[in-house]
Formats: C-alpha cells, structure tokens, sequence
C-alpha cells in the first residue's frame, strides 16, 4: 500500500465516521422534537381541560350567587328583609 492509499482510505474513514456522527445526531434531535411535541400536546389538553372547568366554576358561582338562589336560600334558612329597627347605624369617630 502506498502512502496515498493509505491517506485516502484515512479521509474515506474518516468521512464516513464524520457522517456516521452526523446522521446520529440528526436521529438524536429527531428523537427530541418528538418528545417535545409529545409533552406540548400533552401541557395544551391539561390547559383545556382547566379552562373548560374554570368556565364550569365560573357558571356554577354566577347560580350560586344568582338572586333568585339568594332568595330561596334565605327562605329556607328562615331569613329576610331587616325589619325597622334591626339596623343600627355606627358614627364613624375618626
């Protein structure tokens, strides 16, 4: 074997480690995307899923405090409108 032989099998191993090395890391970085891909997706249907029970709590709270709630809460409660007399207005003495 003479020396150029010897420099050119030297290049041609070590173009095909250097595209070895390439083709691995573009797997590698693949393999990430992915994997973020996956834990985006997975982050935005656990967001949708709190939106869509913040809007049910929102709507259960505007019921709880509708008026006609109120007002039959207070009934069965036995509550009602303050009759004269009841209130007691305090001076403010600052």
């Amino acid at each position: 074997m003479s020396k150029t032989d010897k420099t050119l099998l030297w290049m041609i191993l070590t173009l095909l480690g250097g595209a070895l090395s390439l083709g691995l890391g573009a797997v590698w970085l693949n393999i990430e995307r992915m994997d973020l891909a996956y834990d985006l997706r997975k982050m935005e249907k656990s967001l949708g899923r709190k939106e869509d029970l913040a809007v049910k709590l929102t709507v259960e709270r505007n019921n709880l405090v509708s008026p006609y709630q109120l007002k039959k809460l207070a009934e069965h409660n036995g509550l009602g409108v303050a009759r004269p007399g009841q209130i007691r207005r305090i001076a403010d003495t600052r």
